[in-house]
């Protein structure tokens, strides 16, 4: 992996054990190192860019379009919300530059499966050994959190992430060594007891196995039945070990979206009173509270719907390149099964907010980047050999 490689690899790190604090300067500081890096990046390359760079584009300068339109009630915060994007942009694009060629993605690859599996073995016994707590030292104001993430549903969605990369490095090195981030993912998922993360952690691990089975290549192999059949015993016995029967309680509630369903019924009328400019990124809970259908005595800061929350806040336009950046993913994901799990962050934002956290959103678009490398390099294939074939772009 080179260098700049490694910082964003780094950054995205630290991102991620820092995820628990609101403290703008911490946002700020990891944002200035990003553009640090992909400026130096960009100075070196002649290149061309990838298809999805429009898209990013778009959504990064969207929020200072709105400040310089003045189609935001609250600066302030689109101002922030506009750096995080263009940070986001800039790291989509940096992982594009930075990770080129084959050899370096696939270190980056093997890199955040075993990041991942660190993360999921610490998220579980922090969550046992420090309750109340963030990694038994920062008081936590919500009960339910997981090592650095403050709740089950971040835990889950970092995991969405990173779970197609484990599967595929199994696939790509089939030794039992390999098998265990997949398993540890997969078993910390449904320790957390989160509903929608738990049902799509399985689902990408049958979507995973399809897309490698139908865009098999010469480096890949699937385990067997019967290896199957023990890594999921496996991380069954990880999942009940860890506490997974507290998921079945709560599939058992009689109404999942208790709560949500008025904050998603506030937030649409949100998006009809400003369907095409929105209200400003980052203005949600400013907003919110004019459109409030009851009061429990919390406070919301988010929609509990990435979708609906782009839609209140940037207009229905702006969740459009989002979901135009959700199809140039899905395009890509039988060349590219390891990027499955950014399409799985994008269904769970449906009914949470995975891409409103940094440390969850900046792996979304490391991963954007990287795949956009990949298709470049089937694309390239396919003009060398036009009969042979290829995956989609």
């Amino acid at each position: 992996m080179c260098r700049s490689g490694a910082i964003l690899f780094l950054l995205a790190a630290c991102a991620t054990g820092a995820i628990w604090t609101p403290d703008p300067l911490i946002a700020w500081a990891f944002e200035i190192g990003i553009f640090g890096v992909v400026t130096v990046q960009c100075l070196r390359y002649a290149g061309r860019l990838p298809r999805g760079a429009l898209l990013w584009l778009g959504i990064g300068v969207w929020g200072f379009a709105q400040l310089v339109l003045g189609a935001t009630v609250y600066r302030y915060a689109t101002l922030n919300a506009a750096l995080r994007n263009l940070a986001l942009s800039a790291t989509a694009l940096g992982a594009f530059l930075a990770f080129s060629k084959p050899a370096s993605r696939a270190a980056f690859l093997s890199w955040f499966s075993w990041f991942g599996a660190v993360v999921s073995a610490i998220g579980v016994f922090a969550y046992w050994t420090s309750p109340g707590r963030i990694l038994w030292l920062v008081p936590a104001s919500y009960p339910d959190n997981w090592g650095p993430f403050p709740s089950r549903n971040n835990f889950a969605q970092f995991l969405e992430l990173c779970f197609p990369a484990a599967l595929y490095e199994l696939s790509r090195k089939p030794r039992w060594l390999e098998a265990i981030p997949p398993v540890l993912m997969l078993g910390a998922g449904i320790a957390s007891s989160s509903r929608a993360g738990a049902a799509i952690l399985v689902g990408e691990a049958a979507a995973s196995v399809l897309l490698m089975r139908r865009g098999l290549g010469a480096n890949l192999q699937l385990p067997s039945r019967w290896s199957a059949v023990v890594l999921a015993f496996l991380a069954a016995a990880v999942a009940a070990l860890a506490g997974g029967d507290r998921l079945i309680r709560r599939f058992a509630e009689p109404d999942p979206f208790a709560g949500r369903r008025e904050i998603f019924h506030a937030t649409e009328a949100m998006i009809a009173s400003r369907p095409w400019s929105g209200f400003g990124l980052g203005t949600f809970a400013a907003v919110y509270p004019q459109y409030a259908e009851f009061d429990d005595g919390a406070s919301v800061e988010q929609a509990h719907s990435d979708w609906l929350e782009w839609s209140a806040e940037g207009g229905l336009p702006y969740a459009a390149l989002w979901a135009g950046l959700a199809a140039c993913i899905a395009r890509r994901t039988r060349s590219c099964p390891w990027s499955f799990g950014v399409l799985a962050a994008f269904v769970h934002a449906l009914v949470d907010y995975p891409f409103a956290r940094f440390g969850i959103s900046i792996w979304a678009f490391l991963l954007a980047g990287l795949s956009a490398g990949e298709a470049i390099e089937v694309e390239k294939n396919l003009a060398r050999w036009p009969l042979t074939g290829g995956g989609n772009l």
